[in-house]
């Protein structure tokens, strides 16, 4: 485990994940770090309880992406001990299985790009623990481990929606198993843990949760609900663009990859845990399910990187089982041989996987041959704010994007805010009352854009000659780039930064 941990600062560009200034996603999260925890329930939105109150625990709003960065760890020790955790022949191949299925999980792309701040990171360390929760139980079947089950969701249940569709799966996995064994009284003990959990669930949906679900949010995940009808081209197409994210490039290699997902499976289900075997095959059942009745996106690349680290563990225990199974077949080694044998094929297997995905590696938003480009490396409102805090002077106007109030809001620290009711996904923007000189464009078109800009204008030739209007803009949309350069055609502007999102100070022709 020391070993696994050592590698991560070796594969993460760790100063990055942590010192990059927050995009939009993240500033609307990042900002209810400064409200009273009593805001919390109305601002939190989409976003865990539990995972905002974890933010809390930082004592320095600029590093809040440790707590994601905690949960890339959690991930890796909970994937070691699922593997651990199978009844392998041996103490050294029980080892192997862990380590091999933790670092599967280190070297995926996708981890790679889920440094946001942003639930994500739980989704799937709260995945793996569950599973690996599963395996303990059905080591020793006991109240004990049961009522720990029972525990661990409950309490996963605050820092991670998925924790209820894992949650659901584990206890499935048991009951049906079970059931099958005919096994009644543990099929009833794993019953009313089970409705336990789900009144659980409940009471933090409805006493925290459910004011995040919005009509707008339900609009902007539109296209991650398939129709029954649409869901095997749907199914296809989210299938090939999810799969460079687990290192599969080329369809051989998704073809390997999901070969040993499948073998993954089995050896769990071989190695004395078919509950926890069949739990893994009703997540991606239950995740087809909830997108279909529009409760839950399906195979979105972030809301679905849950089933992404859970289908790397899988994998790489398929890895350990083929390899174990190789050497095997050498009936003339001894058991330690044996091992090592497979160690070695294991080995093999990795370092090709690494060295494939190499380009991945320290990933910084934007690098040659990687066909993605992050967030964190497009937006920077962070240093136009800073630009403009050292630059203006109090009788200077500042016109901000419709996009840009959350991160604006984040990094101004000259005034207070105040939370001001919005029919967006997220249900609530900032206002900053005591600062009139501030004016938000609340607008994505034309002719809106214009009316805005002209009310700054206006306001800056009220407080004197010498004033100006700075304009930040910050996630633009596609759609609203059009508008913009249509709306700017009245004015002059003159870019005084450089980067990705500079700053810019309006004038009329």
């Amino acid at each position: 485990m020391l070993a696994l941990l050592a590698v991560f600062p070796v594969v993460h560009d760790i100063k990055n994940m942590l010192t990059a200034p927050y995009f939009l996603d993240e500033a609307w999260v990042a900002l209810s770090w400064r409200f009273p925890i009593s805001d919390l329930p109305s601002l939190t939105a989409s976003t865990p309880l539990g995972w905002s109150l974890l933010l809390r625990l930082v004592p320095d709003a600029d590093f809040l992406r440790v707590v994601p960065l905690a949960f890339h760890l959690i991930m890796i020790t909970a994937a070691y001990a699922f593997g651990r955790l199978l009844a392998w022949q041996s103490a050294g191949t029980g080892v192997l299985a862990g380590v091999v299925s933790a670092a599967v999980v280190l070297l995926i792309p996708a981890q790679q790009v889920r440094h946001d701040l942003k639930q994500y990171t739980a989704d799937a360390a709260m995945t793996l623990i569950l599973l690996a929760v599963s395996a303990w139980i059905e080591a020793s079947w006991s109240r004990r481990r049961l009522g720990a089950l029972v525990g661990v969701a409950g309490v996963g249940m605050l820092l991670s929606h998925v924790t209820a569709i894992a949650a659901a799966c584990v206890f499935g996995g048991l009951m049906l198993v079970a059931l099958a064994r005919r096994q009644r009284a543990r099929a009833v003990e794993t019953m009313v843990a089970g409705v336990v959990v789900a009144l659980v669930g409940a009471a933090i949906y409805l006493g925290a949760s459910a004011n995040g679900r919005t009509s707008s949010l339900e609009e902007f995940w539109r296209e991650s609900f398939p129709s029954l009808g649409d869901l095997p081209s749907y199914l296809w197409q989210r299938a090939n663009g999810l799969s460079p994210l687990l290192g599969a490039q080329r369809p051989l290699q998704a073809l390997i990859f999901a070969a040993f997902s499948l073998f993954g499976v089995l050896t769990i289900a071989k190695r004395q845990r078919p509950s926890t075997a069949v739990a893994i095959i009703l997540l991606p059942v239950a995740a087809v399910l909830l997108g279909v009745a529009r409760v839950y996106p399906l195979l979105d690349l972030r809301t679905s990187h849950f089933l992404l680290v859970a289908i790397a563990a899988v994998a790489g225990l398929g890895v350990v089982g083929a390899a174990d199974s190789t050497a095997a077949f050498v009936r003339t080694l001894s058991p330690g041989w044996r091992t090592g044998l497979a160690t070695a094929i294991c080995a093999v297997v990795l370092v090709a996987f690494a060295a494939d995905n190499r380009r991945w590696y320290r990933f910084d938003g934007d690098a040659p041959g990687v066909d993605y480009d992050a967030p964190m490396a497009e937006e920077d409102i962070r240093s136009a704010v800073d630009y403009v805090t050292a630059h203006s002077s109090p009788d200077d106007v500042i016109a901000i994007s419709v996009m840009s109030s959350y991160g604006f809001a984040f990094y101004w620290q000259r005034n207070p805010i105040e939370v001001v009711r919005y029919g967006n996904a997220v249900g609530w923007n900032v206002g900053v009352p005591t600062q009139p000189n501030i004016v938000w464009v609340q607008s994505d078109n034309a002719v809106g854009i214009r009316q805005f800009l002209d009310q700054a204008l206006d306001r800056a030739g009220k407080l004197g000659h010498d004033s100006r209007v700075w304009l930040i803009r910050s996630h633009v949309l596609p759609t609203e780039r059009d508008a913009w350069q249509a709306a700017l055609t009245n004015y002059q502007l003159e870019l005084v930064t450089g980067g990705p999102e500079p700053v810019g100070v309006l004038t009329r022709k």
